[in-house]
């Protein structure tokens, strides 16, 4: 199961798009909702800005959350499982599902075999109250892999990460009117699934091995290029055909910066272990002084000690025939 979350603005654009009235082919079907019409995209969005309006300053009031399933899940995953996974979704963000606007519908594309469905939230319950979509996106990992758990699904880890881009089109993409556009498009959601699953990844590898087993695993390959002396040069990260440098995925994504990164934990590792030997030849060589020294003040005191007893006995006669006798 995987969750794509993007925060938007528009409840009338959002409502359109998920109930697909222009388009009937789509086969959208209302499963589950709470506090919204769906009779009609137009009702739906009335009814979420009117709960809106009470946060007037709040932007992006959408929370749209596309929840794909491998192909292989066609058969468990069906409206009534899907339902009550939207609303244990919502449990595990903290959302309170019978405290906020939400709709959950399933879409029957054609041209895409895996099952999935969009929820739309308002981030402005019942309450007047905003629901945080603070660190949002990992949140959202953290409760797919806990329903996957749950429910018995497929890890969707296992499978790669190519069912969520078939979702549907990014901005960018619909916009794209010509097919350098398109390129430029699909190059940018490569970029940004790349970004996505570094994230979880860059900081558990220790090595470019490890990670590029486990960006294997997010149907992504790493081709990294060396310099004389061994060290990294470059990286780049390829998905579907897409390559993107890791400096363009970000800074702390660059060759260097990861390398960095690996050799960070293993100095930490070490570290312990390095104080406690310096440690333990510092009390050796303190030891081995201390004893030392005494050994030399014991040599020192001990030809006083020999001839003490002979001065003593030198002295007792000369007191027993001295001038005062």
């Amino acid at each position: 199961m995987i969750g794509k979350v993007k925060v938007n603005q528009s409840f009338g654009a959002m409502c359109r798009y998920v109930l697909q009235e222009k388009t009937p082919d789509k086969g959208a079907e209302v499963l589950a909702a709470h506090g919204v019409r769906t009779d009609s995209a137009d009702h739906m969005a009335a009814d979420f800005d009117a709960v809106r309006a009470m946060r007037p300053g709040l932007g992006k009031a959408v929370l749209h959350v596309a929840l794909a399933f491998p192909v292989e899940e066609a058969g468990k995953v069906t409206n009534e499982v899907m339902g009550r996974i939207a609303q244990d979704y919502l449990k595990g963000l903290k959302i309170d599902p019978d405290n906020t606007q939400w709709a959950v519908v399933r879409h029957h594309d054609k041209d895409k075999t895996h099952p999935h469905m969009h929820l739309v939230v308002n981030r402005v319950d019942l309450d007047g109250q905003t629901v945080s979509d603070q660190f949002i996106r990992s949140r959202s990992v953290d409760v797919c892999k806990g329903i996957e758990q749950e429910y018995g699904l497929v890890v969707a880890d296992q499978v790669g990460r190519k069912q969520a881009r078939e979702i549907g089109p990014t901005p960018a993409q619909e916009k794209a009117t010509t097919p350098r556009e398109q390129q430029s498009a699909e190059w940018s959601r490569a970029r940004q699934d790349i970004g996505r699953a570094l994230s979880y990844t860059a900081g558990q590898a220790r090595s470019f091995d490890e990670l590029r087993e486990a960006l294997r695993l997010r149907g992504i390959g790493v081709e990294l290029t060396r310099r004389k002396d061994g060290s990294p040069a470059g990286v780049v990260f390829v998905q579907e055909g897409h390559r993107v440098k890791g400096s363009q995925v970000g800074r702390a994504y660059s060759a260097g910066q990861l390398q960095q990164g690996f050799d960070q934990p293993r100095v930490q590792e070490q570290r312990p272990e390095a104080v406690a030997g310096l440690k333990q030849a510092a009390e050796g060589y303190a030891l081995a002084k201390l004893a030392a020294e005494y050994a030399q003040v014991s040599r020192a005191q001990q030809p006083a000690q020999e001839q003490q007893p002979a001065k003593e006995q030198g002295r007792a006669p000369s007191r027993g025939l001295g001038i005062g006798d």
